[in-house]
């Protein structure tokens, strides 16, 4: 069975359109088999992205295929209004070997500028919202969802589903100790220079 995208993360999108994704989605991504097959798909009502692999497009067109033999082979405008934004607002997309996906720049609203989006899981897909918006839009669970990501950010842990420090750790330097000795500390004593002039024995 292949793995659902579920979670989500807060994520860095360079501005050459490169955006780094969570472990658990990239494991997903391959267990679908679909790191060359994927597809990425502008959402012009609420302008975030949707990616989702091959078999959500098949299943799309299962569905237009069906409503227009129920209609008795018809094309009625709103089918092909909703099959231009579902297919025509998509780009290819694939998993390089960083862990990234590829935005096309057309899809990229704000592409050529280094921004943050939130990732969030939906099953057999995931959406990419721009982080800034969010904060400042009318989405209430998206922006409380991505203020518990900046939370954890803030103090030091990762964004990331797995919730592990982002912060490096600082490992104590090792010193060896000499067996059966304390550890105190040794103050270096300066040799004393020799006196010449003579002690006079006043007693």
């Amino acid at each position: 069975m292949s793995r659902l995208f579920v979670g989500s993360a807060i994520c860095e999108i360079g501005a050459k359109g490169l955006i780094t994704l969570p472990t658990p989605f990239c494991i997903a991504i391959t267990s679908r088999k679909a790191n060359d097959r994927l597809f990425i798909c502008l959402r012009d009502t609420s302008k975030h992205l949707v990616v989702h692999d091959e078999s959500a497009i098949e299943a799309r067109m299962e569905r237009f295929q069906r409503r227009r033999l129920a209609e008795g082979g018809l094309l009625r405008a709103e089918y092909m209004i909703d099959l231009r934004r579902d297919l025509g607002f998509t780009a290819p997309g694939w998993l390089n070997g960083k862990g990234q996906i590829a935005i096309a720049p057309w899809l990229n609203l704000r592409h050529g500028e280094a921004h943050r989006a939130l990732v969030v899981g939906m099953g057999d897909s995931f959406e990419i919202w721009d982080l800034d918006k969010i904060m400042t839009g009318k989405h209430d669970e998206l922006r409380l969802l991505a203020s518990l990501h900046l939370d954890l950010a803030a103090a030091g842990r990762s964004t990331g589903t797995d919730n592990e420090s982002s912060l490096r750790s600082v490992r104590p330097r090792h010193r060896s100790n000499v067996a059966g000795k304390p550890r105190l500390p040794v103050h270096p004593v300066h040799p004393l220079l020799p006196r010449h002039d003579s002690i006079i024995d006043g007693g």
